[in-house]
């Protein structure tokens, strides 16, 4: 084996190295965020919440972490992105210990919204050291794996708290996978580096040629007005599409517990499947993207979220039927969590150049998780004032307006670039 072969070896395994560490890490910080929908019913039993002051703890740290990815995006391009990510999971991880050692209210909305923001040093620090790791050409393959992630950290967490609080309560649901989010973040400081040339590997043709490409540019940093200038349409859509995402993360299992009289270990069970589909479905859509739909991911999404409206407008009427509301809960999460991955993850990295991309993925996951907190405290009023069956006549509205603001991205881009971003591949290649 020549020299060059063994190099290129070497390379290839520390880039199969860095995808397999940034999924496990970043499905790890779910351990610390997603365990609050699984202890809900038992918390707000055992304190005598209302759902309204549960939902005001989701949009706290919702909005907490959406203002961090827009700090934590920017630094991801000006210091170690290793380092951010092991800083913020470890101060996660005493913020879930702490949680689970409380009991007054007041207290556990500033613990958990000061979590939401040391969770948010996850997403676009981790998308930034995968695209300093590969070429162009690879990145929407990447993009599609990395998505996984945060979807199999669901499920995981989903089961493992279902357990907990079914067997040793609420508290322990945030005690435990506290503590395994800290070995993680230990793993990843010893095992990632933030570039090829931090492992030992002198500029890679690739990584030499882009990174030259990008500093011919007239304005090689990240500057935030720019981005804003062409990606606002898609930050609405991530608006609208986290409000979708979380609203039935965040409430699925106690819709089992109250509309179907359900004990919590067997609602999280069932609500596992969501995740557990959109597993499938992010798959699914991630190969369309990469391979028959390239370049065609934003007219595919704006298509695909009318298809999430009518389905959602579906759930009132299955309601009587726990089999056909736990059907069409996988079938919308098969769905909802492989579109969204169209806006949170593939765009950012393959329509912004490797000086941007965490900077850009910060924005747009800010603009996605304001959607996320408005879930929060949205569907727990509409809950206490309203109904379920108005909360998905809502949540349908909410998915016809994603597919405007998609189809608004492609108007404004055409309109700036003087041509069409369904046919737009990356603009440094």
């Amino acid at each position: 084996m020549t020299k060059l072969s063994t190099h290129m070896t070497t390379l290839k395994f520390w880039q199969w190295r860095i995808v397999v560490m940034g999924w496990f890490t970043y499905a790890s910080y779910y351990l610390g965020r997603v365990n609050l929908s699984i202890a809900i019913p038992d918390l707000r039993e055992s304190l005598n919440l209302s759902s309204q002051e549960v939902g005001l703890l989701g949009s706290g740290f919702f909005l907490s972490y959406a203002f961090g990815q827009l700090i934590s995006g920017h630094l991801g391009d000006r210091i170690s992105p290793r380092l951010l990510v092991f800083g913020g999971m470890l101060l996660s991880t005493v913020m879930n210990l702490v949680f689970g050692s409380v009991a007054i209210w007041g207290l556990m909305l500033v613990v958990w919204t000061a979590n939401g923001f040391f969770q948010s040093t996850g997403w676009a620090p981790i998308l930034k050291v995968l695209a300093n790791w590969h070429s162009t050409e690879q990145r929407r393959k990447v993009a599609g794996i990395y998505a996984t992630s945060f979807v199999a950290g669901n499920a995981l967490t989903w089961f493992l708290t279902g357990w907990l609080v079914a067997n040793l309560g609420w508290r322990a649901a945030f005690w435990i996978p506290g503590a395994l989010m800290g070995v993680v973040a230990l793993a990843w400081y010893q095992l990632i580096r933030d570039t090829p040339q931090d492992a030992g590997f002198i500029n890679p043709l690739w990584f030499a040629k882009e990174t030259n490409k990008s500093r011919m540019q007239e304005d090689p940093q990240p500057n935030m007005l720019h981005i804003l200038k062409y990606f606002w349409p898609l930050a609405l859509a991530a608006v609208t599409g986290g409000m979708l995402l979380f609203a039935l993360i965040i409430w699925g299992p106690t819709y089992f517990v109250d509309m179907h009289g359900l004990g919590i270990g067997t609602a999280a069970n069932i609500s596992i499947l969501f995740p557990i589909a959109g597993t499938i479905g992010t798959l699914a859509i991630s190969w369309l993207v990469a391979g028959p739909l390239c370049c065609k991911e934003i007219f595919f999404g704006a298509v695909t979220f009318l298809v999430v409206g009518g389905l959602l407008f579906l759930f009132p009427i299955v309601s009587t039927s726990l089999l056909m509301s736990a059907t069409l809960l996988v079938l919308v999460g098969s769905i909802l969590y492989g579109v969204n991955t169209i806006i949170t993850t593939i765009l950012p990295m393959v329509l912004s150049d490797r000086q941007e991309v965490s900077t850009v993925a910060g924005l747009i996951d800010f603009a996605f998780n304001i959607g996320a907190s408005l879930a929060g405290v949205g569907v727990g009023t509409i809950v206490d004032k309203f109904s379920w069956s108005a909360v998905f006549t809502v949540l349908s509205i909410g998915a016809i307006l994603t597919s405007f603001f998609l189809a608004l991205f492609a108007f404004w881009t055409n309109r700036l670039r003087g041509r069409s971003i369904l046919n737009f591949k990356q603009r440094v290649l």
